[in-house]
């Protein structure tokens, strides 16, 4: 992969901070488990995947090491951009679906742009596109539904809760 300018470095970032808060809402909310940021190693199937960020269940907690993620996550996020082109993006979608990961996002930090995907019963991704007002709900956190308009966005983290009904005005 070409090395990537400051800028899209810096969106990366932030849209992977921004991804971790609102999980976390949720997950911590409900006690599902753990959001994990940049820098965990998935070791699963063979194979060393590095996600932007990761959601693992509560039940999943056993396979969360010191050096590694030991076992597919329910869902992983890539934080890519709009130059990557569609064999790459593919090649990771694959990489994700072979070591039997339920949902994976990848989302153009310099666009706001989602590919939200989840596993079906063969082990391939399909495209889970919003429904119609929308709304994203996701098959790997249950509890979580959101616009996918929030992407390019990025509301606050209040705004969100409000959103949730988790706070009012």
């Amino acid at each position: 992969m070409a090395a990537l300018s400051p800028q899209v470095s810096v969106l990366q970032a932030k849209l992977q901070a921004w991804c971790v808060s609102m999980l976390s809402l949720v997950v911590d909310a409900y006690d599902l488990g753990a959001v994990i940021g940049k820098g965990a190693v998935v070791q699963a199937g063979g194979q060393n995947l590095t996600p932007d960020v990761l959601f693992v269940s509560k039940s999943q907690r056993a396979m969360v090491g010191a050096d590694a993620i030991h076992g597919p996550p329910a869902l992983c996020i890539d934080i890519i951009y709009r130059t990557v082109p569609e064999p790459e993006r593919e090649s990771l979608r694959q990489r994700y679906a072979s070591i039997q990961v339920v949902e994976y996002w990848q989302i153009e930090a310099d666009t706001g742009q989602a590919a939200l995907y989840q596993a079906s019963a063969t082990w391939s991704y399909d495209l889970i596109p919003p429904d119609k007002a929308g709304m994203h709900f996701s098959s790997a956190i249950v509890e979580l539904s959101f616009p996918v308009r929030w992407f390019r966005e990025q509301p606050s983290v209040w705004r969100i809760m409000q959103a949730w009904g988790m706070i009012r005005d």
